[in-house]
């Protein structure tokens, strides 16, 4: 058991680790079956970053589960059909809606939820890379933070 808490989900065995962090990458592919068809939905680079954007910070990531028009907004850019270079392709005529009427609740929470971890690891990940950078210049960082302070009085 890698958590201290038997009651918190557990890594599935086999996952692959994330390379700044201790938790399990989220699977870069889902399987969904949406009125009667299975599809599969892959996080790109591109989405990864749609999705972030559309939340615009960690602290948004929530926005998924509780705000309705950020859920939309997102199972859009998701389920969206796109070209070989990740441009949204338009609906064809006499085509469903992107994200259908009556798309399972339970469904579109797997899909959301997928979705909002990639996020969170995302973000996870480049806190990491950020709180690394700024430590190797912590020196030089103070340095210039005092002459900022003692140029100031």
């Amino acid at each position: 058991m890698l958590y201290k808490f038997p009651h918190l989900p557990q890594p599935v065995k086999g996952a692959k680790m994330s390379k700044t962090s201790e938790d399990p990458k989220p699977p870069s592919h889902l399987r969904v079956t949406i009125d009667g068809e299975t599809r599969e939905i892959f996080m790109s680079f591109g989405l990864t970053n749609e999705i972030a954007h559309l939340v615009g910070g960690v602290e948004g990531i929530p926005d998924l589960s509780f705000n309705q028009t950020t859920a939309m907004a997102a199972l859009e850019l998701v389920l969206a059909r796109r070209d070989k270079r990740g441009n949204i392709l338009p609906p064809a005529e006499g085509e469903d809606p992107v994200v259908p009427y009556n798309l399972d609740p339970e469904v579109a929470e797997e899909i959301l939820d997928w979705a909002g971890n990639h996020a969170l690891d995302f973000f996870v990940r480049q806190f990491a890379k950020q709180a690394a950078r700024f430590a190797t210049k912590a020196g030089k960082l103070a340095e210039v933070g005092s002459s900022l302070t003692s140029s100031a009085s």
